[in-house]
């Protein structure tokens, strides 16, 4: 079956193994250009893996991936990257001794630094502390300044497609509410966002579809507000 024309990531019938043991079992699914779409699920359940194995982290055994109609499950890290493909890991992973504008000029490796004063002049207005603090080290930050850090670093790249993973990780319900609204104004932007979220209901209220990961299998596949609603993911996914 040919890939959608409408959609700008596709996987299909993903397998990845850790070793011996599988982590994705034919994990299929698709992402519409503009949309926000959460993958939620239990820790373990290969949430980060499929995030990663469309960034080439995991060795893929079987299935696709495709990217824009172009099928990419056998490029490189560094080449799906210049395609417009960024990650934000978990754990933010910034160069805690290097500057704060040093980091974010990282974010420039993938398409060179023709760009980089207007792209800097869009991370500091979705993100002010920043230009703030562009001369400090990155690793005085706190937990939330951190992950804008992460967040805008990827976003030098240009990226039309963001993929997030547990960007609330550790941070405070105030800071998670600003980064997550940054989100929404991230994706009004022409990005596509691909989310892994542990906090399954603030994932949701700023998605347009969701997917929910049970044991390296896709179990469920249904809009935000449908999710949301579901008995089974609420009791399983978002407590009370």
């Amino acid at each position: 079956m040919s890939p959608n024309n409408n959609n700008i990531i596709e996987v299909k019938d993903l397998d990845v193994f850790y070793g011996a043991i599988q982590a994705l079992r034919k994990v299929s699914l698709s992402i519409k250009r503009g949309e926000i779409v959460s993958l939620i699920g239990a820790n373990g359940a290969g949430k980060s893996t499929l995030l990663n194995s469309i960034f080439k982290i995991p060795t893929i055994v079987g299935g696709s991936i495709h990217y824009n109609g172009d099928d990419i499950t056998a490029l490189k890290t560094h080449q799906i990257s210049r395609l417009g493909i960024s990650l934000v890991p978990e754990g933010r992973h910034i160069f805690p001794r290097m500057t704060v504008l040093e980091n974010l000029l990282l974010g420039c490796t993938p398409l060179g630094f023709q760009h980089k004063d207007e792209d800097l002049k869009r991370i500091f207005a979705l993100f002010a502390v920043l230009k703030e603090r562009k001369d400090q080290a990155a690793g005085t930050l706190s937990g939330g300044e951190q992950q804008m850090l992460a967040v805008g670093r990827a976003l030098m790249s240009r990226p039309k497609l963001l993929l997030l993973d547990e960007p609330s990780l550790g941070l405070a319900p105030l800071i998670i509410r600003d980064i997550f609204k940054t989100l929404v104004s991230i994706a009004k932007e022409d990005t596509t966002i691909f989310l892994v979220e542990q906090n399954a209901r603030m994932a949701l209220k700023i998605s347009t579809r969701g997917y929910l990961l049970v044991n390296g299998k896709i179990e469920i596949e249904d809009s935000a507000k449908n999710l949301i609603n579901n008995p089974e993911v609420v009791e399983g996914y978002m407590g009370k």
